[in-house]
């Protein structure tokens, strides 16, 4: 986090905040999947759309 550019414990927060949501909706697709293939997956697609 660059403290210099902004409230560091906020981003902080943010980023966590993200992947914990990234995590709920890969699980959530997952689950649905009858949990086929692996967890990460479904993961870092959300993270990936996250980003941008």
């Amino acid at each position: 986090m660059d403290a210099a550019a902004g409230n560091a414990d906020a981003k902080a927060r943010a980023v966590i905040a993200t992947s914990f949501a990234c995590l709920d909706a890969a699980s959530m697709t997952w689950v649905a999947d009858d949990g086929k293939g692996e967890i990460m997956d479904p993961y870092d697609e959300c993270l990936a759309a996250v980003r941008g």
